[in-house]
């Protein structure tokens, strides 16, 4: 069974690119023959993520990194590599449940998040010339590239928000956890507020690790990185 451990990070559009407005997914999945490495990078159900569009991204990451100063060795390559294939596998996962549920993001949608970013709009208004301009100096990507990635990310995030919805904390369950952990109802009331926050969060990792092994139940995720 593939075990699968998921964080949430904000990033601003300009990087949707790089994965990191979704969650970043670390997945420890089986290594396979690199038979079709030059092609492909990992497969989910019968999409396949190719070893282009995973070292362009790696690099865009890279790049950020070298860009704060910290230095990018073969190792901590190869760990970013890894990181942004988990990235790349999960989105794909999201996709396909979502799709399957009878999700789906518009066209006025993605237009809208592009048309309203101050990356693409330097007096106040949409400039077509500066979004050609930043999406190739900055992500090296076609508008079509971005929007089509957009739409993918904006898709992930909401089956996400989707499956959060379904998962609420109660004042007993609350204070029921809180008695358990502690033996008492000591400070309750002081560390009420953090500790439902640790508690839900608990309670999402577990959500979402039950989807995911639900999905690799019924659909066969491969990846071809040593």
């Amino acid at each position: 069974m593939i075990s699968f451990f998921i964080k949430h990070k904000k990033s601003i559009l300009i990087i949707t690119l790089s994965f990191f407005l979704g969650s970043i997914v670390y997945i420890g999945l089986d290594a396979y023959s690199r038979s079709n490495y030059s092609l492909t990078a990992a497969t989910v159900g019968g999409q396949k993520i190719s070893y282009r569009d995973l070292q362009r991204v790696t690099e865009q990451q890279a790049n950020r990194f070298r860009g704060q100063g910290i230095d990018v060795n073969e190792d901590f390559l190869k760990m970013i590599e890894q990181q942004v294939l988990s990235s790349m596998v999960s989105e794909e996962i999201l996709n396909q449940a979502a799709r399957e549920a009878g999700l789906w993001v518009s066209d006025y949608e993605v237009a809208y998040d592009i048309k309203t970013s101050p990356w693409f709009s330097p007096e106040g208004k949409f400039d077509k010339a500066q979004y050609e301009y930043v999406l190739k100096a900055s992500a090296g990507v076609t508008p079509a590239q971005f929007e089509e990635q957009l739409r993918r990310d904006k898709l992930a995030n909401r089956y996400r928000q989707t499956l959060y919805s379904f998962y609420k904390l109660t004042p007993e369950e609350i204070k029921y956890a809180y008695q358990v952990q502690n033996g008492n109802l000591k400070d309750f009331d002081a560390n009420k507020q953090d500790f439902a926050a640790t508690l839900m969060d608990t309670k999402m990792e577990t959500a979402q690790k039950a989807f995911l092994d639900d999905f690799n139940n019924h659909v066969e995720i491969k990846t071809f990185l040593e």
